[in-house]
């Protein structure tokens, strides 16, 4: 299980660690899901997501592939709307997001985070030269290049970066063949 880099307060911590993000059956999944609706309302009701995640799930510039629909919209338009959303099985991973954010080695996100320290943000130029090192990470650790992809662009996204620069690198750690 991965840890909250967001804090919550005691109650949501007993969510959050009732909630098996990597489920292994149905059984598991389905006792996921009241407690992941009552962890998203009350961190929506206290405002303790980063506005950047929220954008993530709400934005339709956030979601390159979704053909000008946000992930939001995209649950809307399958017939989920409102609170049916946040116990949605397809919801646990914006909710993992939401809590812990980008799903990378730890060596990445200082990386990225360290190239935001004199600007503020991610350039063009910035993302341009960051590209061949999150290539790199992901061969040197074995990710999965279409999950590492999305990755990268929500840690891009957080560290600044326009979504448009954002995709670049999305695009390039995409088209890793395995």
């Amino acid at each position: 299980m991965r840890d909250s880099d967001i804090i919550l307060t005691k109650e949501e911590q007993v969510l959050f660690l009732s909630i098996k993000f990597n489920w292994k059956s149905h059984e598991e999944l389905h006792h996921s899901l009241e407690p992941m609706r009552l962890l998203a309302e009350s961190l929506l009701e206290r405002g303790a997501i980063p506005a950047v995640r929220i954008s993530y799930f709400t934005d339709p510039d956030f979601n390159p592939g979704g053909r000008g629909k946000s992930r939001k919209e995209i649950f809307e338009r399958n017939g989920t709307s409102g609170n049916e959303i946040l116990c949605h099985p397809h919801f646990l991973k914006h909710l993992e997001y939401f809590v812990c954010g980008p799903k990378l080695p730890a060596l990445a996100m200082e990386t990225f985070k360290r190239e935001t320290l004199c600007s503020g943000y991610l350039s063009g130029g910035d993302i341009n030269d960051l590209t061949p090192f999150a290539r790199s990470c992901v061969r040197t650790n074995g990710l999965d290049p279409h999950t590492a992809a999305e990755e990268f662009f929500k840690l891009a996204i957080e560290c600044g970066a326009l979504p448009t620069y954002a995709e670049t690198v999305r695009k390039s750690v995409r088209a890793i063949k395995k």
